[in-house]
């Protein structure tokens, strides 16, 4: 008997099955309940089984408190010590460095920018101009050269970690070459840098050509 997807319900097939939550999956239709976004084993959450991204995975709701005069007071109070308070550490806090949150966003984005700044500070580019200026003019061959053809051709906007062992693993701002559209939500193709290829998610990157 043939499997069927718990999202679509249309046969699945064993090339594109994910197991989860007791239930069979296109890797496609493995999607957040409420937004839509593409998951995989290593970031989603279940509930009632049923696939939560963590932006959308229900929380339980806080205790309704009755609003009576005096809760209302207390409330008011409450805000007016808060905005004191703020006011009071904005002045403090004038001229002194702003704290930033570590979060993996914030670590991604300073890694980057130091590998950038390094690239700037020794001159990699100048020097390679440089040496290039200096080589003396080789013969060209008078037959053209005939360059691989990359095929679709698609830059990563996120970092992607492979959950299987048929997806790849790549950065925000990798090449994927040779990339064909699967269905809907994945595709394949080669990530340049690494060389690897396999499928992969096709909300996390976009076409340039």
């Amino acid at each position: 008997m043939s499997k069927k997807c718990a999202k679509c319900t249309k046969t699945v097939y064993p090339t594109e099955e994910l197991k989860c939550l007791d239930k069979v999956w296109h890797k496609a239709c493995f999607k957040c309940e409420s937004c839509g976004m593409t998951l995989n084993m290593k970031n989603y959450k279940g509930y009632e089984k049923l696939p939560y991204c963590n932006a959308h995975y229900p929380t339980s709701r806080p205790t309704q408190v009755a609003d009576t005069p005096e809760s209302r007071r207390i409330a008011e109070n409450t805000k007016i010590q808060s905005q004191v308070k703020y006011h009071a550490d904005f002045e403090r806090q004038k001229g002194h460095k702003t704290s930033v949150a570590d979060d993996p966003e914030t670590a991604r984005i300073r890694q980057n920018t130091a590998i950038q700044s390094n690239i700037n500070y020794w001159g990699v580019k100048e020097q390679r101009d440089a040496m290039e200026g200096r080589r003396p003019n080789e013969a060209i061959d008078d037959a053209p050269q005939v360059q691989k053809s990359k095929g679709l051709v698609c830059k990563a906007m996120y970092d992607y970690q492979a959950a299987d062992s048929d997806e790849v693993s790549f950065m925000d701002g990798d090449l994927i070459i040779e990339c064909t559209p699967v269905d809907a939500g994945w595709m394949t193709g080669r990530v340049e840098r690494s060389g690897q290829y396999g499928m992969l998610p096709s909300n996390y990157v976009e076409r340039i050509n």
